[in-house]
């Protein structure tokens, strides 16, 4: 064998010991460093997707949130029905419901506010929500529920003094009574305070000869009870 054969067969040898060398560290660098760059690559792509996939999500969800605000609904009332009014935000249509039964429905489709009477409430306390529908996403959304007093009946006024159709020598007399808790009470149109049992008191300055005064009572639910004393002032001579 000629020294250039020897020399050729050597650098084959060498080339082909460099060879696998840099297959193996190539091996080496894919199983410790190169899967995860390809792991974190994935990921970002994915990551991208399903962005836009929440985006969409987000504004399908958006088209379909729905509201009900009922801006005006007494708390109490002196009448069986009651008016409630409000608007609404992506509503096809509402059901009523007094004391947990549907007793009204009506559409909304073209509108956004609504004003409607619901009839028959029930004395003493009621419970008043809406339940509105949205046809397109067959969703429902719930109001808030609302309790409204109905009492028909006049609140109690009691005047403990003075007599009606009295005679009285001094010019400061006291007026003073009982009522029913949560009542007004007015004396010669002039708001009175009411303490926690339903008492009240003030005093009333009379002119000479024969004074009318006026005990108005009013309760949360508008009942009016009106009584009128006459009193009579005349000087001591």
């Amino acid at each position: 064998m000629t020294r250039l054969e020897t020399h050729q067969q050597k650098q084959q040898k060498i080339n082909f010991y460099t060879a696998i060398f840099i297959f193996f560290i190539f091996c080496v660098f894919m199983f410790t460093v190169g899967f995860k760059i390809l792991f974190s690559a994935s990921f970002f792509v994915s990551s991208l997707f399903s962005k836009r996939d929440e985006k969409v999500l987000t504004k399908t969800d958006e088209d379909f949130m729905a509201t009900i605000d009922i801006t005006d609904i007494p708390s109490a009332t002196n009448s069986a029905t009651v008016v409630i009014s409000g608007s609404v935000l992506n509503i096809d249509s509402l059901d009523f419901y007094l004391n947990d039964s549907k007793v009204k429905t009506i559409s909304v489709l073209n509108q956004d506010n609504f004003n409607e009477e619901i009839k028959d409430l029930v004395k003493g306390e009621n419970e008043i929500y809406l339940i509105g529908k949205n046809k397109q996403s067959n969703k429902k959304k719930k109001s808030a529920d609302f309790k409204v007093i109905y009492k028909s009946e006049k609140p109690k006024l009691e005047i403990k003094e003075p007599a009606d159709n009295s005679k009285v020598s001094n010019q400061e007399i006291k007026v003073s009574g009982t009522t029913d808790k949560e009542t007004f009470i007015k004396v010669n149109n002039l708001p009175i305070v009411v303490d926690a049992m339903g008492n009240f008191s003030t005093t009333v300055r009379l002119k000479e000869g024969e004074n009318k005064i006026e005990v108005t009572a009013q309760d949360v639910a508008q009942n009016i009870e009106l009584k009128t004393l006459t009193v009579t002032y005349q000087k001591e001579n």
